[in-house]
């Protein structure tokens, strides 16, 4: 919380997958990774109006380049309002 008026709020999550392939009878990958993190912003314009901005960014492991890479990419904008009767 900045003020009483905005914020900001970030996530990050890291997954890591290990597998012991000789336990399968299908081929599977020995390991899998993701890591997926996220910002948000929020400002409240007035008492029923919000504007948010948000940021989300995704990594798999790529077992090859034994490396996380990027998967997908997430921007958006959203505005909030309370219609009154």
């Amino acid at each position: 919380m900045f003020n009483a008026r905005s914020y900001l709020r970030v996530i990050g999550q890291y997954i890591v997958t290990t597998r012991d392939t000789s336990l399968y009878t299908f081929p599977v990958r020995r390991k899998g990774a993701l890591l997926t993190s996220s910002a948000l912003f929020a400002y409240k314009l007035n008492w029923q109006t919000v504007l948010f901005a948000g940021y989300g960014d995704d990594r798999s492991f790529e077992e090859v380049e034994n490396r996380l890479a990027h998967s997908g990419r997430q921007v958006f904008l959203k505005v909030s309002y309370a219609w009154q009767r």
